[in-house]
């Protein structure tokens, strides 16, 4: 045991270190939609974050798009985000989707270390100031996916403009599902990654339970919150989702089930709109109608 720790002290940083950047492949005009590059920055750092915004004259409000951790961007490419902001825009809202610091094209924060949806939160509420600057519908709603969605938790219950979120895969607490991640992104067992993450947390400081969304999502109601979460999902387990629900008198949880067994580590993860995306849709569409009043 002692030889398992040597080394994962030694190891922590090689395979905790900051993620490669995933540069987006692909843009909104790839699903037919205008869109405007745009930059703002976060109130707590004096970062350069790069967004796409897509207006509508006449929205019936704006939704901001936050992606998830990993490797990921604003595109959310394993979730076919742009087809969703295709039909969100489609149903009459404008959409800003930016991508995180430390992630995409956007500047790294001074550690260029992600803190699973805590600091992001401050992403998210930049995103909403620089909507107000925009002008046009007052009324904003987060959608987010996996850290995205423990990230628009956060936000939402520190800013009172988010007038209703969209959770999609998120964590209730981000110590809990870090092994399952390790193992699917990289491989190492959940029997050896257990030592390595100690050691990341305690001895090199990565905050691996940095991310508690469920200590925050109570803040939310009565505002409206739609937790979506797969029951196959294995790299959060569903159980997050119904903790996060539990924790907030008032919100709708959303149990999916598309039925397709994913051949990657990663499954349903954020892939509930991939596999039945009009279903999702008309469901995401309906609560942010009801939950905005924009009907």
């Amino acid at each position: 045991m002692f030889i398992v720790l040597v080394a994962g002290t030694l190891a922590a940083p090689l395979f905790l270190r900051p993620n490669p950047r995933l540069l987006p492949a692909r843009t909104p005009a790839d699903v037919g939609l205008p869109f405007e590059q745009v930059t703002f920055s976060p109130p707590d750092l004096p970062l350069v974050l790069r967004a796409w915004l897509m207006p509508l004259a006449g929205a019936k409000a704006s939704v901001v798009f936050v992606h998830g951790g990993g490797e990921d961007n604003r595109s959310l490419p394993f979730g076919n985000g742009l087809e969703l902001m295709r039909d969100l825009v489609g149903a009459g809202y404008q959409v800003l989707a930016p991508d995180l610091r430390n992630f995409g094209e956007s500047d790294a924060s001074p550690d260029g270390r992600i803190s699973f949806g805590l600091h992001e939160s401050d992403d998210v509420i930049g995103a909403v100031d620089f909507l107000e600057t925009r002008g046009g519908s007052a009324r904003v709603a987060v959608i987010g996916f996996s850290m995205g969605g423990s990230a628009a938790i956060y936000a939402a219950a520190r800013d009172p403009r988010i007038a209703a979120v969209v959770s999609d895969s998120a964590f209730a607490d981000s110590r809990a599902i870090v092994s399952g991640f390790v193992h699917a992104v990289i491989g190492i067992p959940p029997w050896l990654s257990s030592p390595l993450l100690w050691t990341a947390d305690a001895i090199h400081g990565m905050k691996l339970g940095a991310g508690r969304a469920i200590d925050v999502v109570a803040r939310i109601p009565p505002r409206p919150l739609l937790i979506v979460h797969d029951r196959r999902d294995s790299i959060v387990p569903v159980e997050h989702a119904r903790r996060l629900a539990a924790a907030a008198p008032g919100s709708e949880l959303w149990v999916t089930d598309v039925g397709q067994s994913e051949p990657s580590p990663f499954d349903t993860h954020i892939k509930s709109y991939m596999y039945a995306p009009e279903p999702y849709a008309a469901r995401i569409v309906a609560f942010l109608d009801r939950a905005l009043g924009t009907r």
